[in-house]
């Protein structure tokens, strides 16, 4: 996969990030790694650097400067975003990568909610916040069974969209903004089942403070565009490899 850019925002993962970089180089040795460090201080870089990543430097805290600095430098026909967390496989990206090199789609979501999750991956509190999320956006724009999935893949014109209509979070609601704005943009968006593992290191995100901020966006978008969330496509679900 010579023509595909994992992007992964990281801070403070020195725990957690080595296992993802070196699945990453062992599996496709010829795709190029970038880590957007987002001000760690611990051994994050030098181990990102031990993997030949790309390393990128943000030094405005949050996962969504992260991720739109990461975004300026794609130069791949398509990329995958996943977290450092250790809780996406990214052997799983063959998967993604392939539908969007089919034309199945222009972005491919890993869905957490329809695939296998390993037990304490995610806690029930969070479970159902996700599903009342997800519900949320399914209403408001198109069905969606995992708004707030970390595992994406784009086709690089779907990243040039997002740039040109711009970034506005700054943090875990970033997922949905994409989401809203893709969706907005007339682009195709499918899911497929992923594995979902518990991370090594302690959550970064606020499932309260964090869910609110989502919520919230959800209906920003909507108030501020209320004429503009019909695509031509709706949010189809792939059961690995078969559509449903």
């Amino acid at each position: 996969m010579n023509d595909v850019t994992f992007i992964i925002p990281a801070y403070n993962e020195e725990k957690s990030i080595e296992n993802p970089l070196k699945s990453i180089a062992d599996n496709f040795p010829e795709s190029k790694i970038i880590v957007v460090d987002n001000n760690s201080i611990d051994k994050t870089l030098h181990i990102a650097l031990r993997y030949g990543a790309q390393i990128l430097y943000e030094f405005r805290q949050g996962k969504g400067h992260a991720i739109k600095n990461g975004f300026k430098n794609i130069k791949t026909k398509y990329a995958v975003m996943l977290d450092a967390d250790n809780t996406y496989d990214p052997i799983e990206a063959k998967k993604l990568i392939d539908l969007l090199k089919k034309n199945k789609a222009d972005v491919v979501l890993g869905s957490r909610l329809n695939g296998n999750r390993e037990n304490g991956s995610i806690s029930t509190f969070n479970l159902f916040g996700n599903y009342l999320l997800s519900l949320t956006a399914s209403l408001l724009y198109s069905k969606v069974s995992d708004v707030c999935t970390g595992y994406w893949a784009f086709k690089k014109e779907v990243i040039d969209s997002i740039l040109e209509n711009g970034i506005d979070s700054s943090g875990f609601e970033l997922e949905v903004e994409m989401f809203i704005k893709i969706y907005q943009n007339n682009f195709k968006i499918i899911e497929t089942p992923i594995k979902y593992r518990s991370r090594l290191d302690y959550p970064k995100l606020n499932s309260i403070e964090d869910g609110w901020k989502i919520f919230r966006t959800l209906w920003k978008y909507k108030i501020m565009s209320p004429n503009n969330g019909t695509n031509k496509y709706n949010v189809t679900k792939k059961a690995y490899g078969r559509e449903t």
